[in-house]
């Protein structure tokens, strides 16, 4: 039981070091990027963050396997290095109740990974989307910049200011330009204008003040022009949605009575991934056993070669159910059960003295 409550805590231990560095390297450039687009004005500042824990769950249900893996090679690296795992042979401990040990961690992470893709990273996700399509809504009043014009929607709307004031929201010499769909032209202009928010609706508004408004078909007489002493003019106006159905917000429950191939493929995904948490800590197991008077990291570099090589033939799996070229049952647990069988084998393999 010491030696068990050794070999749990020092995986532990590995394994969150290593989660920490992944995140570290993994969302810092996630991060760097949402910071630039704050500054361009296409996120609140405020809202940064918020896009970064809502991207963790995905992130740490794809890293947390490799994490264990490499937690469970250099744990018994070290084991081999300094004879540690010779002397719990010789104490009476077999090479498959060593394994029992760290198969204890790896099925609590393998659950772990289990709850974020099937309940919580779906959840997520949703939240995500829904974000960025209210980013995207609010768009405009934070990216107007004095002196430049801000073309929107594809250049269907043009919006400039000569001057913002950051404090009060004044806004000098304000023109707004946008072509609708049914091919009419409106441009608004005004000697001032400030910017708030409807506290019953949440919309976002411009408040236009002595100013022109016109409206009518380019090359033709039939305009109207309006003057005005105070308009407000909605600044989000389009709806924006979604392009497409986005399979990873929907619960795990609601992907297969869609029976489209992408669907099926994007279930057995989300199941996939605990499998590859404990077949990769067997794989781990039987790859980090290294020959006497090696170091503690020389199996690090091919074991992780053959975990690599696993992960990718998943995704390549992956993405020939989504196109409807491979059956996820035969494409992702096809691939599992070989590297199940494989990483048994070398387990079988190691029974043996070298």
């Amino acid at each position: 039981m010491v030696s068990a409550r050794q070999a749990f805590r020092e995986l532990t231990v590995v394994m969150a070091v290593l989660l920490v560095v992944f995140i570290l390297i993994g969302l810092g450039g996630r991060f760097i990027g949402y910071l630039q687009d704050a500054a361009a004005g296409k996120f609140a500042p405020e809202v940064v963050l918020t896009l970064i824990g809502l991207r963790l769950p995905e992130f740490l249900q794809l890293v947390a396997p490799l994490a264990l893996f490499l937690a469970v090679v250099m744990a018994l690296g070290r084991w081999y290095a300094e004879n540690e795992y010779t002397v719990l042979l010789a104490a009476g401990a077999s090479p498959t109740r060593m394994l029992g040990w760290f198969l204890f961690g790896a099925v609590l992470v393998a659950s772990a990974t289990g709850l974020l893709t099937l309940v919580v990273t779906p959840q997520a996700n949703a939240r995500l989307d829904a974000t960025l399509i209210e980013e995207r809504k609010n768009r405009e009043l934070r990216a107007l910049t004095p002196g430049v014009f801000l073309a929107l929607y594809e250049g269907q709307r043009v919006s400039y200011t000569e001057a913002l004031d950051p404090v009060s929201g004044r806004l000098d010499n304000v023109f707004i330009g946008e072509r609708l769909d049914t091919g009419v032209r409106v441009t608004l202009w005004a000697a001032t204008g400030s910017q708030y928010t409807n506290p019953e609706t949440g919309s976002q508004y411009l408040e236009l003040r002595d100013g022109h408004r016109y409206q009518g078909f380019p090359g033709t007489a039939a305009y109207r022009v309006l003057a005005f002493d105070t308009l407000s003019q909605r600044v989000n106006q389009r709806d924006i949605r979604r392009r497409r159905l986005e399979l990873s917000i929907l619960p795990t429950a609601e992907l297969r009575p869609l029976a489209t191939p992408a669907a099926l493929t994007e279930w057995h995904w989300r199941w996939s991934l605990p499998l590859t948490t404990l077949i990769g800590a067997v794989l781990a197991y039987s790859l980090a056993r290294s020959p006497p008077r090696s170091g503690r990291y020389a199996r690090v570099l091919p074991a992780i070669s053959v975990f690599l090589l696993y992960f990718l033939l998943l995704l390549l799996a992956r993405q020939a159910g989504e196109d409807g070229r491979l059956p996820p049952a035969v494409g992702l647990w096809g691939i599992h059960c070989a590297f199940a069988l494989l990483a048994w084998g070398l387990f079988r393999r190691g029974l043996r003295p070298h």
